[in-house]
């Protein structure tokens, strides 16, 4: 719940000057504490934010959250804590919209608290400067979805510091309901090649952190330091279509050290481009990190063993503030990987709160249409409405494996809203139709359910969508006390999308058949043993990618154990052609770096499920 958590004297602030996009900001202030004992900062900014107390670094994180919504983050400071004190706080107003982030004015809010007593608060005489040693107004995009990149000059004079201006923001507030991030050590790396212009360095697996270097120069340069998960054509591939996976360092002459704590990189390589000689005493990341307990699972087959520990380590890639989808690309929070993640995490991890408030903060992303937002935080008028179901499925399964209904009372509005949109949107057919414009009918990445071509001013009906609607409300009803009814629903969909073979059509608009489709056939009763064994053996429906066999495996076990060798066969399968071409994290698609153009992404949440689904068939 919202609530007005900083005293009345403690005032939203920015520098002197204004605010623009792409503009970082120093704010300085002092303390004493005579007995450090319970000593907490408190803190909520737009953009992302660095803290530092007597020049080490205490905290640090994004927003991530909306304009209405504002979470403030509490850092205890105690083990940091002298008599005599001085906290920075550094702050990176984006100001851009991108997929991860909702701009809004720029400002930062914060106090210091003892036992009650404030010792230190944002106002008009906090010292705060601009960060010239950055270049503001910059505005580099690495990807549309993932937003800025930066570029830091090593030789700057600082800026001297002024008093603040007071700006106008909401003053109710959320406690982060996460923990905060940690930063770890240095990733291992070593040296692929270098040459007299260049250097690529290997961090030896998947990694995310913040880029750390330290680098001797001859003379004053600007180097480009690109990052990627992969190599192509010699080195890493900067440029992918209109993305650009680089940063850029000013370097001085002599010793340069330099650690960035707002833009988290990530990949297996990391390339360097300069023009005069430099030495590389470390070029890599250091490692960050959320704070989770491993639940220790050991197999007697080393190759499910590996496909386990590779998939866990995929998982841990990718939690940060929220779920990511995948850290080097986009670092996006998506209804659909979220629930995959959220499955595999109950039990590769311990606990549920993340979960929980993952579930929460996105139900706060309602948007116009009665529909979550295709990503969360984001402004924008596009969204894919079958993610909003996922949503409602991923919620079933939280209460499901823990108990816990009270998440009923925080997100039901949300949910009730999006089962009115769905319910009121059948039409005469008694089907479902596909969403117009702006709205993206994805269901997996494949030709036939991407969504990218829908017929102009033209109603489609999938059969992936409407059994969808059924099988969540059916997981829904479990805990309502007026379960909503679907029986004509199903009734024609059976009528609508079933082929004299008993299997099922995708589309009104395409008479083949995918793996997807007739799984959530399946598992909402259109079917019976011989479509299972068409899902196993008819080579002629289109596979389900990576994202979905899941559901393709979830109705093979409504048979009990009959197809679990099968599942367990398809995976090793599928997961060991990854691992044999070297895979460190397992990909958005099979198809690897090749997916999208180039852009395939080799880290990603969704295709963590073999943990799932281990411990679930070989617990």
């Amino acid at each position: 719940m919202q609530s007005t958590v900083f005293d009345k004297n403690t005032k939203w602030i920015w520098k002197t000057g204004g605010a623009y996009k792409d503009e970082y900001a120093e704010f300085n202030t002092e303390f004493n504490v005579e007995n450090p004992s319970d000593v907490f900062l408190k803190v909520s900014y737009d953009g992302t934010f660095c803290a530092y107390l007597n020049d080490q670094i205490v905290a640090f994180s994004r927003c991530s959250d909306y304009p209405y919504y504002k979470f403030y983050d509490q850092i205890n400071l105690t083990k940091y804590c002298r008599k005599n004190n001085v906290l920075k706080i550094q702050v990176w107003h984006n100001g851009e919209e991108c997929m991860t982030y909702v701009g809004a004015d720029a400002g930062v809010i914060f106090e210091v608290v003892q036992d009650g007593n404030i010792l230190a608060f944002s106002n008009e005489q906090t010292l705060s400067r601009q960060m010239n040693e950055y270049k503001n107004g910059y505005l580099k995009t690495i990807t549309i979805q993932l937003g800025l990149s930066f570029c830091y000059d090593l030789n700057t004079v600082k800026s001297k510091y002024c008093e603040s201006v007071e700006v106008e923001k909401p003053l109710l507030f959320t406690k982060r309901p996460t923990k905060q991030l940690l930063m770890g050590e240095r990733v291992n790396t070593a040296v692929v090649f270098s040459s007299e212009s260049t250097a690529l360095i290997d961090l030896k697996r998947e990694s995310v952190g913040f880029l750390d270097l330290d680098i001797e120069s001859e003379e004053t340069q600007k180097i480009t330091i690109a990052y990627g998960e992969h190599i192509a054509d010699g080195g890493v591939r900067q440029i992918i279509g209109n993305r650009d996976f680089s940063v850029e360092i000013i370097l001085k002459k002599g010793s340069n050290k330099y650690t960035n704590c707002f833009r988290r990189l990530a990949g297996r390589y990391l390339q360097v481009f300069f023009e005069k000689p430099i030495k590389i005493n470390y070029l890599g990341l250091k490692e960050v990190y959320y704070d989770v307990e491993r639940k220790d699972k050991k197999f007697s087959d080393k190759l499910i063993q590996q496909i386990y520990d590779v998939s866990v380590h995929t998982l841990r890639c990718c939690m940060f503030e929220h779920y990511e989808d995948c850290p080097w690309r986009e670092q996006a929070l998506y209804a659909l990987d979220s629930r995959h993640q959220m499955m595999c995490g109950y039990y590769a991890f311990k606990g549920y709160d993340y979960q929980r408030a993952n579930l929460i903060f996105m139900s706060k992303g309602m948007n116009e249409y009665d529909l979550l937002d295709i990503c969360f935080p984001i402004k924008h008028d596009r969204t894919i409405p079958s993610f909003s179901l996922f949503y409602i499925l991923a919620v079933c399964e939280y209460l499901e494996i823990t108990g816990d209904m009270t998440l009923l009372d925080e997100v039901r509005p949300a949910i009730d809203k999006i089962l009115d949109k769905y319910f009121s949107s059948i039409d005469d057919t008694g089907l479902l139709p596909e969403f117009g414009k702006p709205q993206w009918n994805f269901y997996e990445w494949n030709q036939f359910s991407n969504g990218f071509r829908p017929p102009e001013d033209k109603t489609t009906y999938s059969i992936i969508l409407n059994c969808l609607l059924v099988y969540v409300v059916e997981r829904y009803n479990e805990y309502l006390s007026m379960p909503v009814k679907v029986d004509g629903l199903k009734e024609n969909i059976a009528k609508y999308f079933r082929l004299p073979d008993g299997t099922f059509k995708i589309s009104s608009e395409k008479d083949n058949r995918s793996q997807l489709g007739n799984a959530l056939a399946l598992l909402i009763g259109l079917g019976d043993k011989s479509l299972a064994e068409k899902l196993v053996k008819d080579d002629t429906l289109v596979e389900a990618t990576l994202a979905m066999r899941g559901f393709v495996y979830d109705a093979l076990l409504t048979f009990g154990d009959e197809y679990k060798e099968y599942i367990i066969s398809d995976i090793k399968r599928r997961y060991k052609k990854m691992l044999d071409a070297g895979a460190t994290t397992f990909w958005e698609t099979e198809e690897g770096l090749s997916a999208f153009r180039g852009a395939g992404s080799l880290c990603h949440g969704w295709s963590a499920l073999p943990v799932y689904y281990f411990s679930k068939l070989l617990d």
